[in-house]
């Protein structure tokens, strides 16, 4: 009977602490992802602005040197 608890006790500490492990890892996965996900958006955000900049200032005169 010892040797039963003694068995499932370190079964059971591997599973928590496997479940623990997973919990942080997909955490960490839902970081990057938004990140990513921040990044994407932000490079849409610039690309469609220099291309609207680009067609609406076609028929302007340039009032900057760069």
């Amino acid at each position: 009977m010892i040797v039963l608890a003694i068995f499932l006790l370190i079964i059971g500490t591997l599973l928590v602490l496997m479940g623990a492990l997973l919990i942080l890892i997909g955490t960490f996965l839902i970081a990057v992802g938004m990140a990513l996900l921040l990044i994407g958006a932000a490079l849409i955000a610039v690309g469609t602005f220099l291309l609207i900049r680009k067609l609406l200032g076609r028929g302007r005169t340039r009032s900057h040197s760069w």
